[in-house]
């Protein structure tokens, strides 16, 4: 007899687990469900809502830390820890639809926390994010932080090409550096140092185009000549309706980016009370405002947005956690390059893909990298793992 803990990370790995004990086929969903362990966070709760919760929650076999208000009938909100299989977190959500102060809501938003396939569209077409995908930067601004700043159309048409065949599943472009302390370009310069790259990659690549920036005018220029998705560090607070709308009316995908100030600003001494709180709820808000203007959920995907208005420490917890952001959408992962990796490794192109790897290996669903060959061989070891 041999008796030993199993590691359970997800699903499929409880899913595993039971078919290899030669159960019956029937139960193999429902037995997998109760060994994945969800741990929810659920912030300023009604403290009212709070304590029915807290006995639905025991009424299903789960646990819940909660204030000690809530059992004293204080007024007002406080912050709960939720412990519950995905079996016992689905029983929680259809009881917690019949109940009062928020806490249909509440079920909702629990909802999304059960695993569920992850989707990405642009245009008519689904960007497949069951293994981790490399986005290929094209730098088109000479003042790229990154120093791969390119002004020639044609060799950033070698190196799209080139990206495409090592493997990357996105090419995002951009024409404005982004880097601390910038001064931001206007629209016409952008356009005239994008388009003539543009025109040409969209010839010559089957892949998506992304492009970087927060513009109207630039991202209506690019999405004309056959762009497929935007990347917003703005997270549409520029180019607000008439940008929203543009993408809506397009069905062209969007990436929403979380960024404290501006880029000229962004790095003078940034504070968080709780970064990954502050920053899920910024993007949660900005999605909200995305979809009020017609954008569908599976168009959008998120950006926690290492590096903009970012400790090193901040930096480390995003990446550390940017599973949790997996909720509101596809996440994207963009730390190549960036100077907290510097900060902690040096300026080794291997510190560079570690970086890359981890953010993939945490959570991340695409990659956004200068390196594309080196993060495509390496995500490989990704999925090794998440197919075993």
């Amino acid at each position: 007899m041999i008796i030993r803990k199993a590691i359970v990370s997800n699903f499929n790995d409880a899913l595993k687990l039971v078919k290899n004990t030669g159960s019956t086929a029937v139960v193999h969903g429902l037995l997998a469900k109760n060994g994945v362990l969800n741990t929810i966070v659920i912030e300023k709760i009604d403290n009212r809502a709070a304590n029915i919760l807290k006995q639905e929650v025991i009424s299903v076999g789960a646990a819940a830390a909660i204030s000690e208000n809530v059992s004293r009938f204080k007024k007002g909100v406080s912050d709960t820890v939720l412990f519950a299989t995905i079996n016992q977190t689905e029983k929680l959500i259809n009881r917690l639809r019949l109940q009062p102060f928020g806490l249909k809501e509440i079920a909702s938003k629990l909802d999304n926390t059960v695993s569920k396939k992850k989707v990405f569209k642009y245009g008519e077409k689904i960007l497949d994010l069951s293994n981790p995908v490399v986005m290929g930067i094209v730098n088109m601004d000479p003042n790229s932080f990154s120093g791969d700043g390119l002004t020639d159309s044609d060799k950033a048409l070698k190196q799209a090409i080139e990206f495409e065949r090592f493997g990357a599943r996105v090419i995002d472009m951009g024409a404005e550096s982004s880097r601390p302390g910038v001064n931001l370009v206007d629209a016409r310069t952008e356009i005239r140092r994008l388009l003539p790259a543009l025109k040409k990659i969209r010839k010559s690549v089957k892949i998506p185009i992304s492009v970087d920036t927060y513009k109207y005018e630039t991202a209506k220029a690019a999405l004309d000549e056959g762009a497929d998705i935007v990347n917003d560090i703005f997270a549409l607070r520029r180019g607000k309706e008439r940008l929203a709308k543009l993408i809506a009316d397009t069905k062209a995908g969007v990436i929403l980016m979380h960024m404290k100030g501006i880029p000229k600003n962004m790095q003078m001494s940034p504070e968080y009370k709780n970064c990954t709180s502050e920053v899920y709820e910024f993007l949660a808000q900005r999605k909200e405002y995305a979809v009020g203007f017609g954008i569908k959920e599976e168009r959008i995907a998120i950006d926690p947005g290492p590096g903009f208005g970012k400790t090193v420490k901040h930096n480390v917890e995003l990446i550390k956690n940017i599973d949790v952001f997996s909720t509101l959408g596809a996440v994207v992962g963009a730390v190549s390059r960036k100077r907290f990796v510097k900060a902690l490794a040096g300026e080794d192109k291997i510190s560079f893909i570690a970086a890359n790897f981890l953010a993939a290996f945490c959570g991340a669903d695409i990659i956004r990298v200068h390196d594309v060959k080196e993060t495509v061989n390496v995500l490989k070891i990704v999925e090794a793992f998440r197919r075993a």
